[in-house]
């Protein structure tokens, strides 16, 4: 009877997270990477992320607190300020969704679905509130202790750009407990794939990470960096 109730749980987290992804269908990972990993928060805990992002046109500011109420859903609303070089300020708003279908405990490959919405308040907008619409499929390989294997594909939609698949592959690799390597290769939006290299440093385990990392477009137009910060809770929420 509790196996049954935990399936039960399960197949109930998968369809919420497809529900989202049908009713509000732009890829954000866990920080610096774009590249998705399948997995979520502990339950019951909350994790805030707060990074700069300066890029070739501009740069912005973002916070986003992300919780895991239900055990095998986590929920995010990213938060930012933008400033394009040459053009007025504006608001970025992120919504997402995200389940794991396995956790690494149980099998060396995790899997997972993410679905996110975005909105600009700076750019045109058709006739919903929000320019962009992702659904993405994740899976992990933890061939090591020490090395992840992310991958990602999925289907994005973009006010003004249409359509569009989105892809990635990324690898962390701990050198020393406290320091991680982080590489990856993504598409994220019509053209050229970007890659990305960076470092992250684990301050506090399981509570307190920093972050940093250099991307480009793979025809080298269009460089971004990323530097920040993650702060995790211990157990509260039930």
């Amino acid at each position: 009877m509790t196996r049954s109730r935990n399936n039960n749980k399960v197949v109930a987290a998968w369809i919420a997270a497809l529900a989202s992804a049908l009713a509000h269908p732009a890829l954000h990972a866990g920080q610096p990477l774009v590249t998705d990993d399948a997995s979520i928060v502990a339950p019951g805990t909350c994790q805030l992320e707060a990074w700069w992002h300066p890029t070739h046109d501009g740069h912005d500011y973002w916070a986003q607190p992300a919780c895991n109420f239900t055990g095998n859903l986590e929920l995010a609303l990213g938060l930012a300020r933008t400033y394009p070089d040459g053009d007025p300020t504006a608001s970025l708003i992120h919504l997402q969704a995200k389940t794991a279908g396995f956790s690494r405990d149980d099998n060396r490959w995790a899997y997972g679905i993410v679905a996110s919405a975005d909105r600009d308040t700076g750019a045109s907008r058709g006739r919903t509130a929000f320019q962009g619409f992702n659904v993405t499929g994740l899976a992990s390989w933890y061939p090591r202790d020490d090395l992840e294997i992310d991958l990602n594909l999925g289907y994005s939609y973009a006010y003004g750009s249409g359509s569009f698949a989105v892809a990635g592959a990324a690898v962390q690799y701990t050198v020393i407990d406290s320091m991680q390597l982080l590489g990856e290769i993504f598409r994220d939006e019509p053209g050229r794939a970007k890659f990305q290299i960076g470092v992250r440093g684990i301050v506090v385990p399981d509570r307190f990470e920093v972050y940093a990392s250099y991307g480009n477009r793979f025809d080298a137009t269009q460089w971004f960096a990323t530097v920040g910060i993650r702060l995790q809770t211990p157990e509260f929420l039930r």
